[in-house]
């Protein structure tokens, strides 16, 4: 095996490896919220509250973290964030007050957020181009494989049980990320560069990285799909269409795997239609518009399902292009858990919104006026490529100055 493949072998199976647990422990309220809404520990106004809190803390900490991992070792980033949230996570079950359950969802969230910029910016600074794409590509694959997981530990165990075996298999990934990078870095095969500016200074020029603006939307519109939406899908399921818990998530789980799929069939149709990114979105961003509005006369759960699954998956696409594609092309900017952190903040903080919204209006309405606020967020993507300059358009410019 050459050198940079071999080394590009083992920084992404460190990263997604220790990635993969971030995004199980996010899900786990999600998978959870049926069979605690059932035994009456919680409710669904508390479990959106819950969620909520945990978006926005990460939101937030995105923010901070972000900049902050472009100056502090990575590996040290990982190890608090990923074993402070496992803590976290075994801790849930047994706060008595909800004020305490609370508490520990906004350390989760808070936590987690040191992640995915600085082990990014592992990837991005210390691979090959076309290698850190590729490694993004299972980066999005261990983000949606995440809920997959999540749904295992909540068929092999009891709500609380899960809570506290999610936190203990994420405590020992933790300190195995650690080591595994300690190691790397004592044979010189990955190396850290911290940026020269402190404070804020790297902050403020993310802002003028092209197409920033408009991957800023993208971002939050993928993940209020990904995160706020996803979370409802198990209560979908069991309220809404009439499944019993168990096959409720094994449909969770199948949608997940196929979820898990999407970054490789992006990044060849990506390759396929020459690299045109914007194209690309409006295309999945109309199609999940179309899918999302087509539940709503649909009569029969499993053409619901299947309708619903389609449009996850063509948001899908859009998420793989902006995780997976723009944000790995950055890195000789050095600013890529800047980048990162930024726009995991702006989708977070759309997330969290959106996730009380649909808390409201299931409250106060019903689950098709959900839906339909579903395939109005997809129509938002489709507004919003027309106000961005794609590769065409940038190539007329270029030959009428040539000219």
């Amino acid at each position: 095996m050459k050198p940079e493949i071999k080394k590009a072998w083992q920084i992404g199976v460190i990263s997604i490896v220790s990635y993969l647990a971030n995004y199980y422990l996010r899900n786990m309220l999600g998978v959870l919220t049926p069979e605690m809404l059932s035994e009456g520990v919680t409710t669904k106004t508390f479990a959106g509250l819950l969620s909520s809190t945990y978006m926005l803390t990460y939101a937030i900490g995105q923010l901070f973290n972000g900049v902050l991992g472009d100056m502090v070792n990575p590996k040290y980033m990982v190890l608090i964030g990923l074993g402070t949230a496992g803590a976290a996570s075994i801790a849930f079950p047994f706060a008595a007050l909800p004020a305490l359950q609370i508490a520990c969802f906004a350390l989760m969230g808070y936590t987690l957020s040191m992640m995915r910029g600085p082990l990014v910016k592992i990837i991005s600074e210390n691979t090959e181009a076309a290698h850190a794409r590729i490694i993004c590509v299972f980066f999005s694959f261990a983000s949606f494989a995440g809920p997959l997981c999540a749904s295992l530990f909540a068929i092999f165990f009891s709500w609380n049980w899960a809570f506290v075996a999610a936190g203990a298999a994420a405590i020992l990934l933790a300190f195995g990320a650690f080591f595994a990078l300690t190691a790397l870095e004592k044979r010189k095969i990955i190396r850290f560069s911290s940026v020269k500016s402190k404070g804020f200074g790297s902050f403020l020029r993310v802002f003028r990285i092209e197409k920033f603006g408009f991957y800023m939307l993208i971002a939050c519109l993928v993940e209020i799909s990904a995160i706020a939406i996803y979370f409802w899908i198990p209560t979908f399921l069991t309220e809404e269409l009439g499944f019993e818990e168990t096959l409720a998530n094994t449909i969770y789980s199948g949608i997940s795997t196929a979820r898990a799929f999407v970054p490789f069939a992006a990044l060849f149709i990506f390759r396929l239609i020459k690299e045109r990114d914007i194209l690309m979105m409006r295309i999945s961003f109309a199609l999940a518009t179309l899918f999302f509005l087509l539940m709503l006369p649909a009569n029969h759960p499993w053409l619901i399902i299947g309708l619903m699954l389609m449009a996850l998956l063509c948001i899908s696409c859009s998420s793989a292009l902006l995780w997976s594609v723009y944000i790995p092309s950055l890195g000789k900017t050095g600013l890529v858990s800047s980048v990162n952190g930024i726009l995991d903040c702006a989708g977070y903080a759309a997330a969290a919104l959106a996730n009380y919204i649909f808390a409201q209006i299931l409250t106060n309405i019903s689950w098709n006026g959900v839906i339909l606020l579903w395939g109005g967020i997809a129509l938002i993507g489709v507004i919003g490529t027309f106000f961005v300059r794609t590769k065409k358009d940038q190539a007329v410019i270029c030959t009428s100055k040539s000219v």
